[in-house]
Parts: C-alpha cells; sequence; structure tokens
C-alpha cells in the first residue's frame, strides 16, 4: 500500500501539498515487479510510473533485435512520453531485480497537475530530452542481421530472400558478380556452387541452408515447448492469431503452426483498409506484426506464453 512518504521520495512529487500527495497513495496503483516482469510494455497504454525501489530496464525491438535504451532507478519516472504527448508507450520498462513501482493513471495525473502546474512543466521537459534521444536511435542505419552472397536467377537465393522478407529480418543481398563485393563480404569470395552463402551478424556461415536450419540459426521458434497442448491452429495468419489469443486467454494450452511466416495472405498485402479497428488502413506486415506480439505476449507478465497456466484458468502462475 502506497504511504505519502513513498511518494514524497520521488522527486518529482516531493513539493506537493499533503492533499495532493494523499490523492495519490488513494488512486495510484503499487505495483510489486518480480525480475524478468513487465510494469508496462512496448505499445502499452499511456500512464505516468515511478520507481520506488528495485531497477527498471527500458527495452525496444529494433528491427527484430531487442536493444536496452536504460535503466531507470528509485526516485526517477518514466511514462513522461506518453503522457505529454498522448501516445502509446514506445518502449518496454521491464524489472531487472525485484522492484516496486507506482503507476499514476492519466486522469489523476492531470488532476494533479491542474493543482500543480509545475509538474506537467517538469514532465514536459523530461519528454522533450526523451524525445531527442530517441531520435538520436531513429536516424542510426538498420545493421543487417543476415549477408547474403547468391545469383540473381537462382531459385534457392530467392526462396530465402522471400523467407528473410516475410519474418522480418533485415538482411543484404550481394550477386557474386557485384563491383563491391570484397568490400561488402570480408574474407575469401564464396564459390559459385555453395552460393547461396550467409553470414548471420555473429559471424556463422550458412552454405544454401533450407529455410528451417536458417530460422533455427536466427532464434525463430521451429519446435513445441510443450509435449501436449489442448489446442492446435493450422495456419498464422490474422484469423490464426486471433484464435491463439483467445484460446490462450480462457487459459487453454494453445499452438500455431505456421509454414513460412506469421501474417498469412495479409502479411504480404501493402495495405489492408477493410480490418476492423483500422478505420486509415494498416499495412500487412504491421498487421502481422501486433498480431503477433498479443499472440506470443502473456497478458499478465508480458513474457512468451511458456507461463504455466493451469487448464481452465487465465491466471499467470509466474506472475502472480
Amino acid at each position: 500500500m502506497l504511504t505519502i512518504d513513498d511518494i514524497r521520495a520521488i522527486p518529482l512529487f516531493s513539493t506537493l501539498a499533503v492533499t495532493e500527495l494523499e490523492r495519490l497513495a488513494q488512486t495510484s496503483a503499487d505495483l510489486h515487479l518480480a525480475p524478468g516482469e513487465f510494469a508496462v510494455p512496448e505499445g502499452g497504454d499511456r500512464a505516468l510510473y515511478a520507481v520506488l525501489a528495485g531497477k527498471i530496464e527500458v527495452v525496444k525491438l529494433v528491427d527484430g533485435i531487442e536493444r536496452t535504451l536504460g535503466w531507470r532507478v528509485p526516485g526517477t519516472i518514466f511514462g513522461e512520453v506518453p503522457i505529454a504527448f498522448g501516445t502509446a508507450f514506445i518502449g518496454g520498462y521491464r524489472a531487472s531485480e525485484p522492484s516496486r513501482v507506482m503507476r499514476v493513471d492519466p486522469k489523476q495525473y492531470y488532476a494533479v497537475a491542474a493543482a500543480s502546474p509545475e509538474i506537467s512543466v517538469k514532465v514536459g521537459a523530461l519528454a522533450r530530452e526523451r524525445i531527442g534521444g530517441l531520435q538520436g536511435i531513429a536516424a542510426e542505419p538498420p545493421k543487417p542481421r543476415v549477408t547474403m552472397v547468391g545469383n540473381r536467377w537462382d531459385g534457392a537465393c530467392s526462396k530465402l530472400r522471400h523467407f528473410l522478407a516475410r519474418n522480418q529480418i533485415t538482411y543484404d543481398w550481394i550477386t557474386p558478380d557485384a563491383p563491391r563485393l570484397s568490400a561488402r563480404w570480408p574474407g575469401t569470395r564464396p564459390a559459385d556452387d555453395d552460393c547461396p552463402v550467409l553470414r548471420l551478424a555473429d559471424g556463422t556461415l550458412l552454405n544454401r541452408p533450407a529455410t528451417r536450419e536458417l530460422a533455427q540459426h536466427l532464434g525463430l521458434q521451429t519446435s513445441t515447448r510443450l509435449a501436449e497442448y489442448d489446442t492446435m491452429i493450422i495456419g498464422g495468419g490474422p484469423a490464426g492469431l486471433a484464435a491463439a489469443v483467445y484460446g490462450a486467454s480462457e487459459g487453454l494450452r494453445t499452438v500455431v503452426v505456421e509454414r513460412e511466416a506469421p501474417g498469412g495472405q495479409a502479411g504480404t498485402s501493402s495495405r489492408i483498409e477493410n480490418y476492423l479497428g483500422f478505420p486509415s488502413g494498416v499495412s500487412g506486415d504491421e498487421l502481422a506484426s501486433r498480431a503477433l506480439r498479443q499472440a506470443i505476449e502473456c497478458p499478465r507478465c508480458f513474457r512468451l506464453r511458456g507461463c504455466e497456466v493451469e487448464p481452465g484458468q487465465t491466471r499467470c502462475l509466474r506472475g502472480r
């Protein structure tokens, strides 16, 4: 349970009147997080958070790779950008050790800010500072996770390129006769019989790999995590991913089987304008990535759905 002393220890709130401190103590959520548990995931609803104890890691997926953007320690806040600009969270905030976090919903934040305008001034200044740092990250050119040397008309090369694109894996493709091959491919030039040759970000070389072998090296899931499931869904398009979300939310152990990449045929569409919830349209890639993220994340602790969920229960046992 939050106390006035807990809230007064946060520098942002230290000068508030007792009545405002009492309002925050009565209306704010007191979150106790285990290591690895999210206070809020990337894309989560806006709110203002303050760290009371522990340490929070700021993470974001950039080109399919999770990056650590920073840390929040006791006394610091996060959520200033969503609060100030009315957006969802552009990064996730995860406990790296047992932590305690205070959550202030927008309605209560605006009530406190109306009574103490200096609060909104400080939050707005911090939000502008954070936006500057995020712009720097966005300006960085993406680093390819795969560099491929392959002939233009080679069917195996085309198949692998299609597989990488469908799974949103950034890659650099070079033909064996490219004039700048030596500058973009360190080491000996691959023999024509070995092509397509792939070099992964960790230096691993793969000669004419099967898509399953490539998927395994890239960390994509190629086998089930459990021996038994309650529900199996064939096809990872929007309908299949929606079925997975609904099944898992009812406590069913659910597995989706997809031959190539999440999103199905919809994932290849440049624009979808008749999907419920997107009145202005959405690209197939974005729709697929959003659906996949919702399907693999636990609604309680935002971990992968490897959580132990008892049949018939909707409560995550790890996130108690």
